[in-house]
């Protein structure tokens, strides 16, 4: 079996949104970079889970989320990729970003193909860390040619699923803390061929089956979280089995297409690999099921066609890192900042109920909009691994809200920073003068905290 061992200043242990987004903060910082990705592209639940639209990049009319982040999204805007920053029509946050997954993707390759400090390693499953007295020295990963072995001083897991967390021997939970059952998953899935004339005639008559924000014109852009009465209907005639109590989905960039989530698979785990298997069956059975269930009841959607599935089931919550600090709700719903703070987040606590069809919102004003501390990306003992993304350290409840995209890509920006900054100190990360990293991020253009907005 060959064994490959190369030396980088840091490895990002995951190519989804957040690990992209460490990858080029540590890069254009000078940072030789290595990023190992699992798939055969980048973006994670972005592009290989189709979520979208982005959420959220506003508090009100006040931008909380920037840097790299608004980047992509410029970008994405000169390929007529996205919308842009619009009202949200559910009006569950200050706005959504719809986004072209396929060519999220293709921006990925085009940016981190042209960076030179960037190194990639694509179709690698990460199989475990050589630790020693608290230092990850080696990553290791398993590909068709056999072992390879990596060094960096600094090691990022942008894994969302904490593998780096789990094969450091670190502190993490998973799942509420009464019974460790974690959010649902969903399988994200398009259809094409809408009336969209009907859906919005239908919505225009009966606005109670529906969660809208009045400020926003069914015109513009169509979002729905109801159609509750014919779900109710599908169900008690036996046409829908899965537990879902509404219809939710988002207009794709295209008339006539939608982005629907309607997927719910409950009780099973995203990092347990028999009952990950278990849920992409049960998904694309759920998918089958809601196509004809969208044919049969719902206005406009009589001939529609099922355009194409994700690649993999989209996972809210799996392994948590139990941190130097733990982002409770109580944080997020009294809007809390922290001294230590390197992102704002603006969503508010999401929870999709674990056990049933119920999705609840909680927060306190109308719009959340509250600091994430550096501390929330330290482990408590492994001295050169920080935590980006939705494992960061959260009760269950926190990241019911802290685990969106928008977030996401805040964090791995601080995360790629803190790295270089670490480096060109000769600091450890629990040691950075998070002042600096702060400052810098605000050069970088990003928002690290509520008190620069």
């Amino acid at each position: 079996m060959k064994e490959q061992r190369e030396q980088y200043d840091v490895i990002v242990c995951g190519g989804g949104t957040s690990g992209v987004m460490a990858a080029l903060s540590a890069a254009r910082n000078g940072m030789r970079v290595l990023i190992l990705e699992k798939n055969a592209y980048f973006g994670g639940a972005n592009t290989a889970a189709m979520v979208s639209p982005l959420m959220t990049f506003h508090a009100g009319k006040r931008q909380v989320v920037k840097g790299i982040a608004q980047e992509i999204i410029d970008r994405l805007k000169e390929k007529k990729a996205t919308l842009g920053h619009i009202k949200d029509p559910i009006g569950m946050v200050s706005s959504i970003t719809p986004i072209d997954s396929e060519a999220l993707k293709m921006l990925y390759f085009e940016m981190l193909g042209s960076e030179p400090n960037v190194s990639v390693l694509l179709n690698s499953i990460i199989t475990g860390v050589g630790i020693s007295n608290g230092i990850i020295e080696t990553v290791t990963v398993t590909t068709r040619a056999g072992k390879q072995i990596f060094k960096a001083a600094l090691v990022v897991d942008a894994t969302g699923d904490g593998d780096i967390i789990s094969f450091a021997k670190e502190n993490f939970v998973i799942g509420r803390t009464q019974d460790g059952m974690a959010q649902p998953m969903s399988l994200m899935f398009k259809v094409s061929g809408i009336r969209m004339d009907e859906v919005r005639q239908y919505i225009r008559a009966n606005p109670e089956q529906f969660i809208w924000n009045s400020q926003c014109d069914v015109n513009d852009y169509v979002a729905v979280s109801g159609f509750f009465s014919l779900v109710k209907q599908a169900q008690e005639n036996g046409d829908l089995n899965i537990p879902r109590d509404r219809v939710l989905f988002f207009q794709g960039l295209k008339e006539g297409e939608a982005i629907i989530n309607m997927v719910r698979v409950i009780k099973l785990s995203g990092v347990a690999p028999d009952e990950l298997t278990k849920a992409e069956f049960e998904a694309h059975a759920q998918v089958r099921e809601i196509v004809a269930f969208l044919r049969q009841y719902v206005p406009g959607f009589a001939d529609c066609r099922l355009e194409m599935v994700a690649d993999m089931i989209g996972v809210r919550e799996s392994r948590r890192l139990s941190g130097m600090y733990t982002l409770t709700a109580d944080d997020v719903i009294n809007n809390r900042e922290q001294p230590d703070s390197v992102a704002v987040c603006a969503f508010p606590i999401d929870i999709h109920s674990p056990s049933g069809d119920e999705l609840n919102w909680v927060r306190k004003e109308k719009y959340n909009c509250y600091d994430i501390p550096y501390r929330a990306m330290l482990p408590q003992k492994t001295k050169n691994l920080i935590v980006t993304g939705r494992c960061i350290s959260a009760t269950h409840e926190a990241l019911a809200s802290a685990r969106i995209s928008a977030t996401a890509m805040a964090l791995g920006e601080a995360a790629g920073l803190a790295c270089a900054i670490c480096i060109k100190n000769a600091t450890s990360l629990h040691k950075l003068e998070v002042s600096e990293l702060q400052d810098n991020l605000r050069k970088q253009g990003a928002v690290p905290g509520k008190r620069w907005l």
